[in-house]
């Protein structure tokens, strides 16, 4: 099952990748461009635009009409990375395999681009003209609500705040969930907005993304364990609960929220699909 979700991964990369290289093209010229491009250039696996296009694609045909929208959830993740790596939150040198931003063009600069990813995310979105002005307003809503104090960066505070003597349960849960679980859940539930699918099934989307999120992030710890990569300053649901427990709270999770998207009506199985492919994760 998961071989859908990749398929469709691999096919709209591409898209991706052109799309994002037309919306920083026009800065050519600034000083900060060289800065931004080394970011997106960086090997992100793109998930989260492409979420927000297979949930697109679940209710509709025409997935190059959600493009523009889907990039503007990559230019935010970017802007996050940039920003944890920074020696007063991570402290990371390296970024899948590469220099950090900070270690390659100074910590201003890389807080100045990540600044500039984010402002141009909205600018972004503001210009789409492919759906209603109310539609687009929506998203632009959703997308605030969801990266700002309580939503994606509420979880990276809580993250520099608290120490793993310190962790309980229910804040792990709130970090992992806002931090990482945020934008995923709002990008694939974007794609229902641009879709104007009901209230009852955006709100099914939004459960299936939330669990999905969180889970993501256990599933990234457990490799980030088992890989000896763990940052011994953060929480983790390893730490907390030890690796046998974080699968099994990972795989309930799972299960749960393929229960959710089974209820509702789709075209295909991208969705669904791309929680076998976090499954394939877990063997």
């Amino acid at each position: 099952m998961e071989e859908i979700f990749i398929s469709f991964l691999k096919d709209k990369v591409n898209l991706i990748e052109n799309e994002l290289d037309k919306v920083i093209s026009e800065y050519k010229t600034s000083p900060l461009f060289p800065a931004i491009s080394y970011s997106l250039k960086g090997g992100g696996k793109r998930i989260r635009p492409v979420l927000l296009l297979a949930s697109y694609c679940s209710f509709k045909d025409d997935v190059e009409k959600a493009l523009p929208v889907s990039v503007s959830i990559e230019l935010i993740h970017t802007y996050s990375l940039i920003h944890d790596d920074l020696p007063a939150i991570d402290n990371a040198d390296t970024r899948r395999g590469r220099a950090s931003l900070h270690k390659v063009f100074g910590e201003d600069i890389a807080i100045l681009a990540g600044d500039a990813l984010l402002t141009l995310s909205f600018e972004n979105l503001a210009k789409v003209t492919s759906f209603n002005e109310k539609i687009v307003l929506r998203c632009i809503r959703e997308l605030s609500i969801n990266i700002g104090i309580n939503g994606m960066v509420g979880g990276q505070v809580m993250d520099v705040m608290t120490t793993p003597q310190d962790a309980t349960e229910e804040v792990l849960y709130y970090i992992h969930s806002k931090k990482t679980g945020s934008l995923m859940k709002t990008a694939i539930k974007i794609g229902g907005i641009l879709s104007e699918i009901d209230d009852e099934v955006l709100n099914k989307l939004e459960s299936f993304g939330d669990k999905i999120g969180l889970t993501y992030q256990i599933l990234d710890d457990i490799e980030d364990s088992k890989n000896s990569k763990e940052d011994e300053s953060k929480v983790t649901f390893p730490k907390l609960f030890g690796m046998e427990k974080s699968k099994e709270i990972a795989t309930n999770l799972l299960n749960e929220s393929l229960g959710v998207i089974d209820s509702v009506s789709l075209k295909n199985d991208l969705l669904k699909s791309f929680v076998y492919y976090l499954k394939s994760w877990l063997s």
